[in-house]
């Protein structure tokens, strides 16, 4: 109960978290902030690594690079110009280049074996499109050596490759050529959205860009989200915020949901006073994005390296334009693995934080997190009868350069039957049984279980009959659960239905006073009109000349007679008798 009781407990619980990362080899810049409970990993964005580092398997190793040029060169031509081994690319001259010594957690390199790493402009990857740019969640990423695999972390997806954790400087320079104890192994992973498609990628390409990115320090990312009329996007360089904003319109259907002109495709256009504004809502944000987008911030993104977008594929050419009329880049776009809520800039700043961050697992983490997508182990052909196999050979063993002709044993498209983590709340809520998913919760079950792809029980739920259970079943016990990792939104109990009830019937009642006025008001305004009209066609009879006969306004040439007026000559002569 002391004042620095607190204080010391948390800088005892930083420590342990830093003792904790020194352990499983990470490099020192991992600190107790960028620990993720949730995951058990550290999420470290790339402004806080420690420049120029690289872990061992990305850098040249320093024993390798003491060998002499003339040597290395020899050997290579000797061998019948043989690949050399993995971290210890070559020149385009065939000579070896120096990488620098191993320092703590990785290996910093110079500008010429970054050109080398990085692969030239041959070398380069291209852009894709967005469809082809997002990483499947399912299938092998290179064969079974194990370097690179697919993981989740805080639902979504990563490319994860496993690494050995570099020794000190102090441990290499005592013993360069043996360690005490076993070699130390993490994992080291990237968002899917930094790679493109693995069709056609090898070991050494994912490398390659896993080296890119690592060397960056302030990525000019261009980062935005379209859903239900609210659109976000900033421009980032590094952590900043060069540029963003946040435009806001009525387009989605009260209550119904979806946006009107899915509406109109379906059912036909409604004459509505609320549908035309929805129309005008959803022309009017897609001419504002199409000038953020061309004018106002086309510079910006013209000169940033990649685009992330958070978009469906109905109001895909809303945000980027179309292949005749693209508004941005198509090389450029990539379509974020995860889930962004409704687009805010807090929404996208957080969604920038997670592609521009390096996920850091243990061995033991990272094996536990790469088991749901590692491949099924290929059976073994039988040996046929009269046949004694023989002992493999080396001549066998297919070579370094026909690696991508070894066929690659195919993963099993997912099924949740075979899903240990797929528990029976999940199959409840994609059912839609709103009377099991009661039961189920009643009984214990946990809606913060996660599937094998990732997946909570509400995200699953194929109504809005079964979302509301899980809504009503919050609300009455609010403290059972962690509810934001359930993502359940706010629980329905009787006084909120009871206010919402109330607020219903306020606006109803609100609505018949607002057209009582109205009614009101077009009276007394008929009214008015009347009036103005009746003391018109008086104040026109007043100015308007008589008969002197019979008195009625004269509209045509009158008659005289002496100094009298007279609409006709019957006027004029009765007049006339009557003088």
């Amino acid at each position: 109960s002391r004042p620095g009781a607190p204080q010391r407990g948390a800088r005892g619980a930083g420590a342990r978290r830093g003792t904790e990362a020194a352990a499983s080899g990470f490099p020192p810049f991992c600190r107790p902030r960028h620990f993720q409970r949730s995951s058990n990993v550290f999420v470290v964005p790339l402004w806080d690594i420690t420049s120029r580092w690289l872990p061992p398997e990305l850098a040249r190793p320093a024993s390798a690079a003491a060998a002499p040029r003339r040597d290395a060169t020899a050997a290579t031509e000797d061998a019948g110009a043989a690949p050399l081994a993995p971290g210890a690319e070559g020149t385009q001259d065939g000579n070896l280049l120096d990488c620098g010594n191993p320092s703590e957690g990785g290996v910093e390199v110079d500008a010429e074996c970054e050109a080398a790493l990085d692969g030239g402009e041959d070398g380069a990857a291209s852009g894709s499109e967005s469809e082809q740019s997002e990483v499947a969640w399912d299938g092998v990423v290179m064969g079974q050596d194990q370097v690179w695999t697919r993981a989740v972390v805080d639902s979504a997806l990563v490319l994860m490759r496993r690494v050995t954790a570099a020794p000190p400087r102090t441990a290499a320079a005592v013993a360069p050529a043996a360690s005490e104890g076993p070699e130390v192994r993490y994992g080291l992973g990237l968002s899917a959205a930094l790679f493109e498609a693995l069709g056609s990628s090898s070991t050494q390409q994912l490398d390659r860009r896993l080296t890119e990115v690592l060397q960056q320090r302030e990525p000019s990312w261009f980062v935005c989200a379209l859903r239900s009329g609210h659109f976000a996007g900033s421009v980032f360089r590094g952590p900043e915020a060069v540029v963003h904003k946040v435009i806001k319109r009525y387009t989605v259907r009260a209550k119904a949901g979806g946006a009107q002109s899915s509406k109109d495709n379906s059912t036909g256009k409604a004459k509505s006073a609320g549908s035309q504004l929805r129309r005008y809502g959803e022309q009017a944000l897609a001419e504002e994005i199409k000038e953020l987008m061309t004018t106002k911030w086309a510079s910006e993104i013209a000169a940033c390296d990649l685009i992330f977008v958070s978009v469906s594929k109905r109001m895909r050419s809303t945000l980027i334009g179309t292949e005749k009329a693209p508004y941005v880049a198509f090389s450029k776009v990539r379509k974020m693995p995860f889930m962004v809520g409704r687009p805010t800039f807090e929404a996208v700043k957080e969604a920038h934080l997670r592609l521009a961050s390096v996920v850091f697992a243990d061995e033991k983490t990272f094996e536990a997190m790469a088991a749901p997508f590692q491949a099924a182990a290929a059976p073994e052909p039988a040996p046929s009868q009269g046949h004694t196999p023989s002992a493999p050979s080396t001549a066998a063993a297919p070579k370094a350069d026909d690696a991508r002709e070894v066929v690659e044993p195919r993963r099993p498209v997912y099924r949740e039957d075979e899903d240990e983590d797929f528990t029976s709340l999940h199959r409840a809520a994609a059912d839609g049984n709103v009377e099991q998913i009661y039961e189920l919760l009643d009984g214990g079950a946990d809606p913060t279980a996660r599937d094998g792809k990732g997946r909570v029980p509400f995200y699953l739920c194929a109504s809005a009959k079964s979302r509301e259970a899980f809504r009503r079943w919050r609300g009455m016990h609010e403290d059972a659960w962690n509810w934001q990792a359930s993502q359940v939104p706010e629980g329905i109990t009787e006084e909120s239905e009871q206010m919402k009830k109330e607020k219903e019937k306020e606006k109803k009642k609100k609505l018949k006073e607002k057209q009582k006025q109205s009614k009101a008001k077009l009276k007394e305004e008929e009214e008015e009109r009347k009036r103005a009209e009746e003391e018109e066609i008086r104040l026109l009879e007043a100015a308007q000349a008589k008969c002197d006969a019979c008195g009625k306004p004269i509209v045509a040439k009158p008659f005289e007679r002496l100094s009298f007026l007279y609409c006709s000559t019957d006027c004029v002569n009765s007049h006339r008798r009557m003088l």
